[in-house]
């Protein structure tokens, strides 16, 4: 019986060993794969331990040059980004992009709110207003000029307000917040 229990211990010891022995090979090889991934930190550290300080330096003073080089070459990326970006958003003020629409009665005579004023402007404020009279006898159409959220002539009371109402209108496309939008709200 005492064979037995010797024959169990030593198997069980080989198997622990056995078993040590693939941890130490996986862990040599993990060390190996790290020492191709990150090369200069590696190099680094083995050139401080050996004494080679001027080797730890240079090693160093390479990695820090190409990072400074990645970080110039993100950088010029994004000047030209902004760039663009500031293009774009000039060329977007000249778009007509504010609306407001008004409808109303123009004579007692027919309801129904046939009659409109429509107007239609850019980010700078210039666009048209365009009024459509309806009653029972004939229908007109009136079109304005409209520089600066401004007219040349006096507007009815519902021009006035698809008026107000495109001058004040947020462009679909702004998505910006509120304080961001200083610049359009100056130029309407």
């Amino acid at each position: 019986m005492a064979t037995g229990v010797l024959i169990a211990a030593l198997a069980t010891l080989g198997a622990l060993i056995v078993a040590l022995g693939v941890a130490v090979w996986l862990l040599w090889r993990e060390q190996q794969r790290m020492r191709f991934e990150s090369g200069t930190a590696r190099a680094v550290a083995e050139a401080l331990r050996d004494g080679r300080d001027e080797d730890a330096i240079g090693e160093l003073l390479g990695y820090l040059e190409a990072v400074h080089k990645h970080v110039e070459r993100l950088a010029a990326h994004a000047r030209e980004i902004d760039e663009a970006m500031e293009r774009f958003r000039g060329r977007a003020r000249s778009h007509l992009q504010r609306i407001g629409v008004v409808r109303f009665d123009a004579s007692e005579s027919v309801s129904g709110r046939l009659s409109c004023a429509l107007c239609v402007l850019d980010g700078r404020g210039d666009g048209f207003l365009v009024t459509t009279l309806y009653d029972l006898e004939r229908s007109r159409t009136f079109v304005r000029g409209v520089r600066g959220g401004r007219t040349e002539r006096e507007l009815l009371q519902p021009e006035r307000e698809a008026l107000e109402a495109a001058t004040s209108a947020v462009p679909a496309a702004d998505t910006s917040a509120p304080e961001d939008r200083g610049d359009a709200a100056e130029d309407a």
